[in-house]
Parts: C-alpha cells; sequence; structure tokens
C-alpha cells in the first residue's frame, strides 16, 4: 500500500481498501480520494483530474481491458499485491517516469496483472496544492508529459477547446446548439463530481465554469511545454 504524505485517511480506508483488492480478481486498486481544493485556480483545474478520464474512458470497459493504455491510477493511493508488483519490475520499473503512478499501473498491466480505478471518497480525502501559485508550478513540471509530444498536446489542447469553449462562447451569441453543448458538458462535470464524492452545490458552480477550467488547464499545458522545451524544468533533482 502507498499513500502521499498529503492524504488523510479515515479510519477504515485501510481495511476496506484491502477487503477491495483481496475481494476481487485485480492486482492493483486507487481509491481515489475525494480532492480538497483551495483557491480560484484550484476549483477550476483540480476536479478535471478525475473527470479528464472518466468522461474519455468507460470505467469497466478498461478494468476488464488487459490493455496497458487503458490502465489508469492515482498515486496518492494505492493498494497493490506485492508479487504482481515484483514481476512488473517494482517502482524501479518507473523511476524515470514523471507521472509514474500510471506508469505503474501499466506497466503492472504489461506484467499480466489487472488493475482498476475505484471510488475513494469515502475513505480518504488529498488537498495537493494550498495555494494556486503551488498548483501551477506543480502542474508545470508534469502536464507537458500527459499527452507524449507538443503535437499530441495541440491536437488535445484544440480538442478541447473545440468541444468546450467554443460552444460556450456560441451559446453566449444566441446559439442554441451552443447551449446544448454547454449543457452536455456542465452536466459531464456534475455527474462526475457526484461520482468523486462532490455532491453540493459548489460542484454544480465548478461545473458552470468548466469552459474557464479548460481555458485555465490549456494555460497551465501551454506554460509547461514551454518550459520543457526550454530546458528549465526539474524534477526530482534532475532537468526534464
Amino acid at each position: 500500500m502507498y499513500v502521499d504524505a498529503d492524504v488523510v485517511l479515515h479510519p477504515r480506508a485501510i481495511a476496506a481498501a484491502v477487503d477491495l483488492l483481496r475481494g476481487t480478481p485485480l492486482d492493483l486498486v486507487s481509491p481515489w480520494p475525494r480532492q480538497l481544493t483551495a483557491g480560484v485556480l484550484g476549483r477550476l483545474i483540480q476536479p478535471l483530474l478525475a473527470w479528464s478520464w472518466l468522461t474519455t474512458v468507460p470505467l469497466r470497459v478498461a478494468e476488464r481491458s488487459p490493455r496497458p493504455s487503458l490502465a489508469f491510477a492515482n498515486g496518492q493511493f494505492l493498494v497493490l499485491d506485492a508479487d504482481a508488483l515484483a514481476r512488473a519490475g517494482g517502482w524501479q520499473a518507473v523511476r524515470g517516469e514523471v507521472l509514474d503512478d500510471i506508469a505503474l499501473a501499466r506497466a503492472m498491466r504489461r506484467a499480466g496483472a489487472r488493475t482498476a480505478v475505484a471510488d475513494g471518497a469515502e475513505l480518504a480525502t488529498c488537498r495537493m496544492y494550498a495555494t494556486g501559485r503551488e498548483l501551477a508550478v506543480g502542474y508545470r513540471k508534469s502536464l507537458w508529459a500527459a499527452f507524449g509530444s507538443p503535437l499530441g498536446a495541440v491536437a488535445v489542447g484544440a480538442a478541447l477547446g473545440v468541444v468546450y469553449v467554443v460552444p460556450a462562447a456560441a451559446m453566449l451569441t444566441g446559439s442554441w446548439v451552443g447551449a446544448l453543448g454547454y449543457g452536455a458538458a456542465v452536466l459531464g462535470r456534475v455527474s462526475v463530481a457526484r461520482w468523486c464524492g462532490d455532491r453540493g452545490p459548489a460542484a454544480v458552480l465548478d461545473g458552470l465554469a468548466h469552459p474557464l477550467s479548460v481555458l485555465a488547464l490549456l494555460g497551465l499545458l501551454a506554460w509547461s511545454w514551454v518550459g520543457r522545451l526550454a530546458g528549465t524544468l526539474h524534477w526530482k533533482g534532475r532537468p526534464l
């Protein structure tokens, strides 16, 4: 079991997580903690962690598939089988990866293991960043690695803009098609928030601000790639 220092476990979290692992044919379970946010940037960006994959990869399909590309994990809270981890080469196999949690899940799948993400909102909470500045610096270090290459980042960024920003802008001009697109985006955000344990009115406000979230994410993505290409990013004492 691996737990980040900024994660707070509920009293029965460990027992419940182990029961989840042993009660299924899984070798790695990643219970997703409820994310606590601070400041405007935190509320805009942090909910996108879960949203980004919950809206693109069906959970049950990803869980049953042996494909490494469909493996996801959140290193904040991981429960795994020690033998399966050893067969995948352990953490040493992903020591050079920036997104080592996802890389570990994919390495384990390549070694024949089964992995899954689970709702951990009732088991743990996590506040990754205390300020917007901390969040921006943290994402700048690693966001470039999310899409593989500058071309991939541009393609994903363009798609996000077309799907989530353009409809909202069109709605402001009176377009009913834009309004439908914006409404679908809001519904998706609210649905993901409920899965993550955030069922209050703030989740609805976050959903309404989804186009702003996407714009903020695109700004951080561009900033991250500028640092990557300029050679100014460092991680664990080495340049990226």
